[in-house]
């Protein structure tokens, strides 16, 4: 998963992907960190690799991109922030919910700004295959499906809410729409908003009809670069539950309707991550591309189940050992062990 990290200037957007990825502000500025992989928290892959002492332990991972969108509201990004912006699976802007001395917060005309941008980026791209579409030979339905773009873009509707189709989809891969892709809103508060009785205020207040997430960036990053020993009282005195890394993982995993399963064993623990509906199958091939075309079936327990007995010996003894087939849903925390012709 690539999370894309926008927003205008004084919005603390490099700050807030420093508290995310883990790393300090400074070194962010003067090595042009701009990437950043981090792993997922999961507190049952933790138990699970306690109970295997596997050889390696492997997290599943999310991309945090930095994207050089700058310069002030309402100005427009250039092409090389736009094909950035492109790649990544979901959206963040941030928006500055704090005086600066200079000026009071706007986060909603702030967040506002950048959503109508990125909705005039696709017009563009619309309008241009629409001029074209007489000289080039479309099907009937690649063509009604455009227009159907053009006049939703035109009316600034997201073409996230139009609710297209598998086929309409696939047909509009290659564009890399951005007002298809999930998008968050990250409001940066000051110190004195940290909590999250306040983060709910200020994104309940907003109502931007995008989901908001609500942090103060200043304090996320001095948390982020504690010890992991040190982080959870330093979070309970600011009335906060979890780090920005962990709720915003979350809400992304949401968002993209993401779900983990899992492969154990003495050499390895590892945390796989699948869209949610997926397969047996589909879930195999995310492990090796010929597990999936030589799959015959899947052994699967539930990690729940599994931390709770003990043993896959007492699992098993309690009837909870399954032998699913290529059809089978794939449930979040399953822990697989797929069958495949050699």
């Amino acid at each position: 998963m690539k999370v894309g990290i926008i927003g205008y200037e004084g919005s603390g957007k490099t700050t807030i992907f420093s508290a995310l990825a883990g790393v300090d502000p400074s070194d962010v500025v003067s090595q042009k960190q701009t990437i950043r992989e981090v792993r997922v928290p999961d507190g049952r892959i933790d138990a699970l690799s306690a109970m295997y002492q596997p050889k390696r332990t492997v997290y599943a991972n999310v991309q945090f991109v930095d994207v050089m969108s700058g310069g002030a509201v309402g100005k427009s990004m250039d092409a090389s922030a736009l094909g950035k912006i492109r790649e990544v699976d979901l959206l963040a802007i941030v928006v500055r919910g704090f005086s600066n001395g200079y000026a009071e917060a706007e986060p909603e005309f702030e967040a506002r700004a950048m959503l109508s941008e990125l909705v005039l980026s696709d017009m563009e791209i619309v309008e241009r295959k629409v001029a074209r579409m007489q000289k080039e030979k479309l099907g009937e339905q690649e063509k009604a499906l455009f227009l159907q773009l053009q006049s939703a873009l035109e009316n600034g509707t997201w073409l996230r809410e139009l609710g297209l189709d598998r086929a309409s989809l696939d047909m509009l891969k290659g564009y890399q729409f951005m007002t298809l892709k999930p998008i968050l809103v990250l409001v940066n508060v000051d110190e004195g908003s940290a909590d999250e009785g306040h983060a709910q205020v200020v994104a309940e207040r907003l109502a931007l009809g995008v989901p908001t997430f609500v942090l103060s960036a200043r304090v996320e990053s001095e948390i982020a670069l504690l010890p992991e020993s040190d982080q959870a009282e330093f979070l309970a005195d600011l009335g906060i539950r979890a780090t920005a890394r962990e709720r915003f993982i979350r809400a992304a995993y949401e968002m993209l309707d993401l779900i983990s399963f899992f492969t154990v064993g003495e050499d390895e623990v590892r945390a796989w991550t699948i869209r949610n509906g997926s397969t047996a199958q589909e879930s195999a091939g995310r492990i090796h591309t010929d597990l999936a075309k030589h799959f015959i079936r899947a052994e699967r327990m539930s990690s729940a189940d599994l931390l709770q007995l003990g043993s896959e010996v007492k699992v098993k003894e309690a009837g909870k050992f399954k032998l699913e087939g290529k059809g089978y849903i794939t449930q979040d925390g399953d822990i697989l062990h797929i069958r495949a012709n050699a």
